[in-house]
């Protein structure tokens, strides 16, 4: 998929929610539960890994987001991602999921915190739950009005559970042959972004990207 079909197919999943009307209940629910808001920041993440050489593709009839987080299922609507280089193997990209955490690697863990969710990961397994070393790309979604300091102790928390903190390396996108090449300071090194609508969120910025963490002001 080059980057003008993916604009294209993208431009179709809008389309389909245009035609509801401002009233109708699902709209709605959509606006309050953010999920309009992850679809189109999934957009703007499919558009980006096009535009660093990966080829995209859908599987499935139709996109469809999860009531609640849980694991990865092979039959649940996902895209494939596939590097420049194919010889490298394939990513999978899925939508509400939740990721063994790196403390529980560390330790034995049966309590809530073993697992922690993501709104949008691109993978590099097809099934279960994905340890925190599976995720290449993680993406928090805050379509929310007013940006608060929350927000930016829940992501720095996630990031935790993610990676070490450790000198800059190429990410592991970009040591699959995605270009720009970019380098993160974590290990594993898995970008995260935090994709948010409040432009106030723009304050929040500098601290985090010290552990890795892209700052997205995304405002459809």
């Amino acid at each position: 998929m080059d980057r003008a079909t993916a604009i294209s197919e993208i431009d179709k999943v809008f389309s389909a929610y245009r035609r509801l009307r401002p009233s109708d209940k699902r709209l709605l629910k959509a606006l309050k539960d953010g999920k309009l808001y992850e679809l189109y920041v999934l957009s703007f993440v499919i558009v980006d890994l096009v535009k660093r050489g990966f080829r995209v593709t859908f599987q499935g009839h139709t996109l469809k987001f999860k009531g609640s987080p849980g694991r990865i299922k092979r039959s649940d609507p996902h895209f494939v991602i596939v590097p420049p280089n194919p010889a490298v193997g394939r990513f999978w990209l899925f939508v509400d999921i939740e990721f063994e955490t790196l403390g529980s690697k560390q330790i034995s863990v049966s309590d809530n915190s073993l697992r922690h969710e993501i709104d949008i990961v691109v993978v590099s397994v097809d099934n279960g739950y994905p340890k925190n070393s599976d995720i290449i790309l993680g993406v928090e979604c805050k379509a929310v009005a007013n940006f608060s300091k929350s927000i930016l102790k829940e992501v720095l928390g996630v990031r935790r559970e993610l990676s070490l903190l450790q000198s800059p390396t190429p990410s592991l996108l970009s040591a699959f042959g995605g270009k720009p090449s970019l380098s993160i300071p974590a290990d594993p090194a898995s970008e995260y972004w935090l994709a948010y609508i409040d432009p106030a969120g723009n304050s929040y910025r500098e601290s985090p990207g010290a552990f890795g963490i892209e700052f997205k002001h995304l405002q459809p």
